[in-house]
């Protein structure tokens, strides 16, 4: 009887907790490869989403709107804002990546591999093969929940800076990403859902590479 409890115990917090996959490494890569090919010959991307914050300082949630941009095309080309009108602008160009605050008009440029900005990890885009998200996360595993699959992985060098466990949720029946989950080490977390996807949206160089005219350099903490 104890261990019939002990072994129903652990199906209901399994249940209640979404409902993990068989701990098998062809079944927890079959679901990543399936995303992945998603995002075979998508060069150019636009995507409007909604942002989530979870600050530990606060009681409530920040819900905030943005954009992101990505163009694989020349180089790793990518900004990201947030708020209308933009609060917060990050872009990247080659190996650069630069943080803008245009209310304070004041920006921080540092090389891409060595920021601490927490949105560092989509500045080289999304990954389109199982090597490179091999070269890019530790995969943690996999967990079903409402019709979603939850891809829990913890980004590798830099990319790991602040960030306990990273999270890419996928539809189950399509394996299209639908929304990004980031725990960081702070306590804090975020949570990006996709409202809108654009494939092959139109660019200018400018969006990338804004003018900083009347900004002034300073160093973020």
């Amino acid at each position: 009887m104890e261990r019939f409890t002990c072994h129903l115990l652990i199906l209901i917090s399994l249940i209640s907790g979404g409902i993990l996959m068989a701990d098998t490494n062809d079944t927890k890569e079959q679901v990543v490869r399936r995303w992945l090919s998603t995002n075979t010959g998508v060069d150019v991307l636009k995507v409007e989403f909604t942002q989530i914050r979870k600050l530990t300082s606060l009681k409530s949630t920040i819900r905030q709107q943005g954009i992101l941009w990505i163009d694989r095309r020349a180089g790793a080309r990518f900004r990201w804002q947030i708020g209308s009108p933009p609060r917060t602008i990050v872009t990247r160009v080659k190996d650069e990546l630069l943080v803008i605050r245009p209310r304070s008009l004041q920006y921080e440029k540092s090389p891409a591999s060595k920021s601490k900005n927490s949105m560092a990890f989509l500045a080289g885009g999304f990954p389109r093969g199982w090597e490179e998200f091999q070269t890019k996360y530790e995969l943690l595993g996999v967990k079903i929940l409402n019709g979603t699959h939850r891809i829990n992985v913890q980004p590798k060098g830099h990319l790991a800076h602040g960030v306990r466990v990273l999270t890419f949720v996928t539809g189950s029946a399509t394996g299209v990403l639908q929304s990004i989950d980031l725990t960081l080490r702070d306590g804090s977390s975020q949570q990006i859902v996709f409202d809108r996807v654009v494939t092959s949206p139109r660019l200018t160089d400018n969006l990338f590479e804004p003018d900083l005219t009347e900004y002034r350099a300073v160093n973020f903490k």
